[in-house]
């Protein structure tokens, strides 16, 4: 049976235009679900967004946002795709964005309206305010970047903090580097913006529960990543990061708003 269309993306659409990107949403979490390379997820997911116009984004994003509030799965699956290209909408067309925002502005959209607000920013600067450097092993950048292939664990302890994202990047291509040592890169602070983008960027460890997580719940992780990664985390992961107050009070209000759209969407089944 096919999925039900939210009230706010059909009012953007006519009906017909409505359930024709609704079937194609669920051709896309079927093509999503059949692929076993992360990269090969992610390439489909924004093959599929880059062709949409800004109303057909806005209503994409409200159903896609919808299935994952309903439990299902394979919504899930690819919001997490699209959470992890954080560079998706900054390819587009500005003229594109822009009025994707305002279109879902106008509609009273806050939480679709903010996923482009990335967009039409600058890159945002480090707030370290540190050095690309690693206090843990003071040696040349060319040198870190060849021990960060190596074997020796003591090395590769030290180099996890290391704040230059190529030594990273080269860190988390090492077979020997398991998904507790990326929990705990992705947990680490204070770091640096780019560091969290590589990792949130990797094709295999960006697909994890425990890294996204950490990614989420870390204040030093960027806006456009943390807000898009909220919606993919359990509730009571959402609530754990809203009780330690880790997040920026604007993901605060984010994170509330997950919560309460969960209890609505829970509610409605005992109904």
């Amino acid at each position: 049976m096919a999925a039900p269309l939210p009230r706010a993306a059909v009012a953007l659409l006519d009906p017909a235009a409505a359930r024709a990107l609704g079937d194609r949403l669920s051709a896309l979490e079927g093509r999503v679900a059949a692929l076993r390379e992360p990269h090969m997820r992610r390439a489909v997911v924004v093959e599929l967004v880059a062709e949409l116009e800004a109303a057909e984004l806005v209503a994409f994003l409200i159903m896609l946002l919808d299935r994952n509030r309903r439990g299902m799965g394979p919504a899930r699956t690819v919001l997490q795709q699209l959470a992890l290209e954080p560079t998706v909408f900054q390819e587009m067309p500005y003229a594109r964005v822009q009025a994707a925002y305002n279109t879902a502005a106008a509609a009273n959209m806050d939480g679709v309206a903010k996923l482009f607000l990335g967009a039409a920013l600058q890159a945002e600067l480090d707030q370290t305010g540190a050095p690309p450097t690693n206090r843990h092993l003071d040696v040349p950048l060319g040198n870190r970047r060849a021990l960060a292939r190596g074997r020796d664990r003591n090395v590769l302890d030290r180099l996890m903090h290391d704040r230059d994202h190529r030594v990273i990047s080269i860190l988390l291509d090492n077979p020997r580097i398991v998904e507790r040592d990326v929990v705990r890169i992705a947990a680490m602070r204070p770091t640096r913006h780019e560091v969290l983008r590589c990792i949130a960027g990797h094709a295999r460890w960006s697909t994890r529960y425990r890294v996204r997580k950490a990614l989420a719940c870390n204040p030093h992780t960027p806006d456009a990543i943390a807000r898009r990664l909220l919606p993919t985390l359990m509730r009571q992961d959402v609530r754990h990061a809203l009780e330690s107050g880790v997040l920026p009070a604007e993901l605060e209000a984010e994170a509330r708003a997950v919560l309460r759209q969960r209890v609505r969407v829970m509610e409605s089944w005992e109904e």
